[in-house]
């Protein structure tokens, strides 16, 4: 019979034994780099040139590592090869594709992205308009490692003038029959990291045209992805938007496809320069946001590009045959209206002369 002291004694070696085999190919985080952006760029030799930027805390900066090669994966094991530290993919938040590569196609370095089991799917995407080089290696803060992704966070630098696109979304709209992508474009900054320049429109895997930043806007609402913002109604006078709805009707008549969208803006006047009434400046609103809309549509259905999306609401109306031929057959066709409702909010505390006169006065002023 074996003693029970030496029994409890091998029963603890072997649960020592079973933790350390767990963690022994782990990696000390001191002993790893952690790229948060990913350039990537075809080179004239059809060669992908890559530049990862890395969050250095000892250069108060960045680190950056690059190399080109004829596939993607290749080049990631150039840089693996001189880096000096294990290079960990999982938190890259950024993917920078250069406009002449988006030009041509983004297939290859979607599905590179997207079946690589070290990067994540939730990586955001842009388009690097001018100089692809100067771009990535341009700083203006002490983190610009940090700063580059909050141009696109929610909570910190982000606009709904601006599109968000994540690679999850790339790959999905890439397999669609009814939906296309719009990816920001950005180019090199003054005064700050990156300008925004409108948002390229892809059909399938490439650029076919380009929105201006007051279109994003309509899409973003579109996509139901709007979170405030301002708009300028006149010169002299600008409101701040609360919440932005919409609500979509469609039909299949015997001409083709029509879809009726209606926009719901809640909105508060910010500035009222010439003391513009709220009516007024309501039905600017409305004109406008109806205009921007118009146009849009327009130009999507030129470039035969669905990147609003409609085309998901007539899946279940549709045949196989005309879901194939959606984009290049029936969302050009498509009749499509676009109607708005604006609601002024909180006009009480808007301090214009006309609204001071009509306040109503309390007890105490009334007896002076």
């Amino acid at each position: 019979m074996i003693p029970r002291s030496l029994l409890c004694a091998a029963l603890l070696w072997f649960g020592m034994a079973g933790v350390l085999t767990g963690c022994w190919d782990t990696k000390d985080i001191n002993k790893r780099l952690m790229p948060v952006v990913m350039g990537i760029c075809k080179n004239p030799d059809q060669t992908y040139r890559i530049i990862l930027q890395i969050p250095s805390p000892e250069k108060k900066g960045s680190q950056y590592l690059e190399s080109s090669s004829a596939t993607i994966n290749k080049a990631i094991d150039h840089i693996r090869s001189k880096a000096e530290k294990s290079i960990d993919l999982l938190h890259i938040r950024l993917f920078l594709i250069c406009e002449k590569t988006a030009k041509s196609n983004i297939n290859d370095i979607i599905d590179y992205a997207v079946q690589a089991n070290d990067i994540s799917i939730k990586g955001l995407l842009g388009i690097v308009r001018g100089n692809f080089e100067q771009l990535m290696y341009h700083h203006v803060q002490a983190n610009p490692e940090l700063s580059s992704y909050d141009f696109f966070s929610e909570q910190a630098g982000w606009t709904p003038n601006n599109t968000i696109f994540r690679l999850w979304e790339a790959y999905r709209d890439m397999k669609s029959y009814t939906e296309d992508m719009a990816i920001p474009i950005l180019s090199k900054g003054t005064d700050t990291l990156y300008k925004f320049e409108g948002s390229a429109i892809l059909r399938k895997d490439k650029i076919v045209g380009e929105i201006s930043s007051d279109e994003t806007m309509i899409y973003n609402i579109f996509q139901e992805k709007y979170t405030g913002g301002t708009i300028e109604v006149s010169d002299q006078a600008s409101v701040l938007i609360k919440k932005a709805t919409i609500r979509n009707q469609i039909a299949w008549a015997a001409s083709g496809p029509q879809m009726n969208s209606h926009i719901r803006l809640n909105v508060v006047i910010s500035e009222n320069k010439q003391h513009e009434a709220e009516a007024d400046i309501s039905q600017k609103l409305k004109d406008l946001v109806e205009m921007r809309g118009r146009k849009l549509i327009g130009k999507l259905q030129e470039e035969k590009a669905d990147s609003l999306g409609v085309g998901k609401y007539f899946r279940s109306r549709m045949t196989e045959e005309q879901l194939k031929d959606w984009k290049l057959v029936w969302f050009p066709q498509l009749k499509h209206e676009i109607t708005a409702d604006v609601k002024i909010l909180n006009s009480i505390y808007l301090k214009t002369p006309g609204k001071m006169k009509n306040a109503p006065q309390r007890p105490d002023e009334q007896n002076r």
